[in-house]
């Protein structure tokens, strides 16, 4: 298991990769995405440096708010192209695995149209990130009930496409923390993992433990994951103000990994 952070998308990403490797991460999950990382201005060179001086892997993630399932097909195309420029960086700076996200369409359309929107998109993305020795990995979004259903779908019609499970994400779908069935369903596509914590209102990227009153089991969730057979990488999307919460996180986290 190796223990990655996300840099922040509105500080420069080249003092987020230093103070990454500074402290002792495995890797960076590097978001490219504005204000400060969008993928057509970021340092390419000063990154692959950056990640060389602390001998950083690297997983690069797509904006959040791209519109891969637009009803608009030119919107749908500017989607993809916007996937493209973050997958030209992805490539350069050496990351073989990209996320992007799912998301929901708005009222009144088929939802089976949401599942073949994402294919659209994603099944050419897929193609030509193999070109570049890349895995584009779907993740799950925050506050879209049922999505399970359609990611599944979605895995099944792109092989190539890999799963990356979003906990935070998990605890806010409209319902129960999904956590356990999205690796029951979904574990065999399991690539890479993103850990907060939240109240369960909306996804606040907490660090790990810190909501008063909660009855999330850290320990046995992270068990869960080792008895899914996941030994890989795990980020702690976590943007506390105060930075030693993210390391008291990844400490927890290690320790956690050790005891289950």
């Amino acid at each position: 298991m190796k223990i990655g952070a996300m840099n922040h998308p509105a500080r420069d990403p080249v003092a987020e990769i230093d103070w990454f490797g500074q402290n002792g991460f495995d890797f960076v999950d590097l978001t490219l995405e504005p204000p400060a990382a969008d993928p057509s201005d970021v340092d390419v060179e000063g990154i692959r440096a950056a990640l060389a001086r602390h001998h950083l892997d690297v997983v690069a993630h797509s904006a959040y708010f791209i519109p891969v399932s637009s009803p608009f097909f030119g919107l749908r195309q500017a989607a993809l192209q916007e996937f493209r420029r973050a997958l030209d960086v992805a490539g350069q700076i050496g990351a073989r695995m990209m996320t992007v996200h799912y998301r929901g369409i708005p009222p009144l359309f088929p939802p089976e149209r949401c599942p073949e929107w994402h294919v659209e998109v994603l099944h050419p993305l897929c193609s030509e990130a193999a070109g570049l020795g890349v895995t584009i990995l779907l993740e799950n979004a925050p506050g879209l009930p049922g999505q399970i259903d359609h990611i599944a779908q979605i895995l099944e019609a792109i092989p190539a496409l890999g799963f990356q499970l979003d906990s935070g994400h998990t605890q806010v779908e409209g319902g129960d923390d999904m956590f356990d069935t999205y690796l029951e369903q979904l574990g065999h596509r399991l690539m890479h993992v993103h850990l907060s914590e939240n109240d369960g209102s909306r996804d606040q990227h907490l660090p790990l433990g810190a909501v008063p009153g909660s009855d999330l089991d850290w320990s046995a969730r992270v068990a869960l994951l080792k008895a899914n057979g996941y030994d890989g990488t795990i980020s702690l999307e976590i943007f506390a103000p105060e930075r030693a919460y993210l390391l008291q996180s990844r400490d927890l986290l290690r320790q956690w990994w050790a005891d289950g």
